[in-house]
């Protein structure tokens, strides 16, 4: 390619030299015709007799002094010429070793380097390509590309459309021997001299990147399978101490004893659904809070013996995910304010609502609670009590969420909690 440009710049320069030589020899040619002429007119029309050998002279001294102007022209074009030889080959060295340079970084670069044309024949490789494929670029020169690249018909779908000029993606190459390893491929197409077109290519062996991607995705699933398996035995466990409680309660006669124990129970069975979730999902990290929500209420209405004359809705904003901790401690209160509805709203009135809320605000905060339509509850007695179910809404709302905690109990009740979800939860 750069030998054709030098050509084509010696080419250039010996038709300029050609045009200005024919211009000089045809203005002295005119110019001597038309001098003599005139000279010889001259001399015919005024009758000078006695120098009829003066146009001879005439031309003879004109040819003699032209002849010295064109060797000074002629003289001053050969060094103009010398000039442009040494230019010539001075660029031409310099463009020599440029390649030299051009090609030792092509041949010693990391990736494999080849040039085809659309019609898919090789007409560059280098270095790396070679020692890859076990190939010499004699072998590869004016081969099809489809020798090395068995899915070439994707690319060329890809650069001959040319829907983008920069095109990257995965391909396997294959070796001299048949054996084919994973590449990835950056490949684009130019044009030379505004005539020919190519596509340059950039291989990167990617089989060592394969080989410790698989190792890692290997790990994280047997990782993920022994965390399913840890959260499976908590559920377990949990499920264990739930049986344990009911066959303490059914041996218990005294009511009080039978109260606690069934909401002991139905406490572990808020933390155990989010074990069993976990181990259920496809997701290790978060949980549909919807979901976990709403098995827990169906849970609590079968433990309990709720009637359809007490409705129980849930209201949820859309994809709201919490990590394993904040679901337990916002499904423990959730537990502990329904069954205190459940319990203490509706003596004595026939039907009733309960609406359970849980809200995001912004990218950090929670707002979750409950709302029902009961007789309400003295906000005072509330915190007077020694209730164990208060006591452990307090506590995890002052120590564990660092929340706020509001209650409202002038048209039923109302119990709003807030908190800002940290940074390793989110």
């Amino acid at each position: 390619m750069f030998n054709k440009i030098l050509n084509e710049i010696a080419r250039i320069e010996n038709e300029k030299k050609a045009k200005l030589y024919t211009f000089l020899f045809l203005i002295v040619s005119i110019s001597g015709i038309i001098i003599v002429n005139n000279v010889s007119l001259f001399i015919l029309k005024n009758n000078h007799e006695n120098y009829t050998n003066l146009p001879l002279f005439i031309g003879i001294t004109f040819f003699i002094l032209v002849s010295f102007i064109l060797y000074f022209f002629l003289q001053s074009i050969a060094k103009r010429e010398k000039e442009t030889k040494d230019k010539l080959i001075k660029f031409k060295k310099q463009e020599k070793e440029n390649l030299k340079l051009i090609n030792f970084v092509l041949d010693n670069t990391a990736d494999a380097i080849y040039w085809f044309d659309f019609k898919g024949k090789i007409v560059y490789v280098n270095n790396r390509l070679c020692k890859i494929l076990g190939y010499t670029k004699e072998e590869l020169y004016n081969t099809h590309i489809s020798k090395i690249d068995k899915r070439f018909h994707i690319v060329e779908k890809i650069i001959i459309d040319k829907k983008k000029q920069f095109n990257y993606f995965e391909s396997e190459l294959t070796t001299k021997e048949g054996k084919t390893f994973p590449c990835l491929i950056a490949a684009n197409y130019f044009s030379a001299n505004g005539e020919e077109e190519f596509v340059c290519a950039f291989a990167r062996d990617i089989t060592e990147q394969k080989r410790k991607e698989h190792i890692i995705k290997t790990s994280l699933k047997e990782k993920e399978i022994l965390i399913k398996e840890i959260h499976h035995r908590v559920k377990n466990n949990l499920q264990v101490l739930s049986s344990l409680l009911s066959m303490q309660k059914r041996r218990e006669k005294n009511d009080i004893v039978i109260n606690q124990l069934e909401k002991t129970r139905s406490r572990i069975y808020a933390i155990a659904l989010v074990h069993e979730i976990i181990y259920q999902g496809n997701d290790l990290t978060f949980i549909n809070i919807e979901q976990y929500l709403k098995k827990l209420i169906s849970a609590i209405k079968d433990i309990y013996n709720i009637k359809d004359n007490i409705k129980i809705y849930v209201n949820v904003s859309k994809n709201i995910n919490l990590g394993i901790n904040y679901s337990v401690l916002t499904g423990l209160i959730i537990h502990e304010l329904l069954l205190n509805s459940i319990k203490h709203a509706f003596k004595g009135i026939n039907s009733g609502k309960i609406d359970i809320f849980i809200h995001k605000i912004g990218s950090k905060k929670i707002s979750f609670g409950l709302k029902d339509n009961g007789s309400g509850c003295s906000i005072e007695k509330l915190k007077n009590s020694h209730s164990l179910g208060w006591q452990l809404i307090e506590s995890i709302v002052e120590f564990q969420l660092e929340g706020e905690l509001k209650i409202d109990s002038s048209k039923g009740f109302f119990c709003e909690i807030e908190y800002e979800i940290k940074d390793e939860e989110e």
